[in-house]
């Protein structure tokens, strides 16, 4: 009988040592976001008001959410950007003569820093020859957002370096 019980005893604790997938494990498992593929090379990606395009050119998502950003916050009235409103932040299209609104931008990618729930940061080195809230020189901070599927511009902030 005693060996019987030390036999129980060890099945048991070997039981309850193995890994067991919660339904908490499951749900993180299908929330979790793939970090996004974006090239971090060293290319800049520079936008003027007199030679702005339609459509995106790039491989991914993301650097189409922000350069679609960026169109906007040079030219609110650029033929894309009323279709495209929603996947930005509001104030991208204020009207105010006192904004600075630049007329040139660009930036460079500088890290990806994937967020829970379907969010990512993505840093960049932005040059402006406006102010527009301080949100196109130095280090600003873009935070998309996978909505329906696509990556969207949620917010943006600047940082000190």
């Amino acid at each position: 009988m005693p060996k019987l019980l030390s036999v129980l005893a060890a099945v048991c604790l070997i039981a309850a040592c193995s890994p067991q997938e919660t339904e908490q494990d499951k749900t993180a498992e299908n929330i979790s976001p793939a970090a996004p593929q974006v090239p971090l090379d060293e290319e800049i990606y520079s936008f003027d008001l007199n030679t702005l395009t339609p459509g995106c050119s790039g491989d991914s998502q993301i650097i189409c959410a922000i350069n679609m950003s960026v169109k906007c916050t040079i030219n609110p009235e650029f033929s894309e950007c009323a279709e495209h409103k929603d996947e930005m932040p509001d104030f991208v299209f204020m009207q105010d003569e006192s904004l600075q609104r630049p007329t040139s931008q660009s930036y460079k990618i500088t890290k990806i820093k994937p967020l829970e729930d379907n969010l990512v940061e993505v840093y960049t080195q932005s040059t402006c020859n406006g102010n527009w809230f301080g949100l196109c020189n130095g280090n600003i901070i873009y935070v998309m957002n996978l909505k329906d599927g696509k990556w969207i511009v949620k917010e943006l902030y600047a940082i000190e370096a």
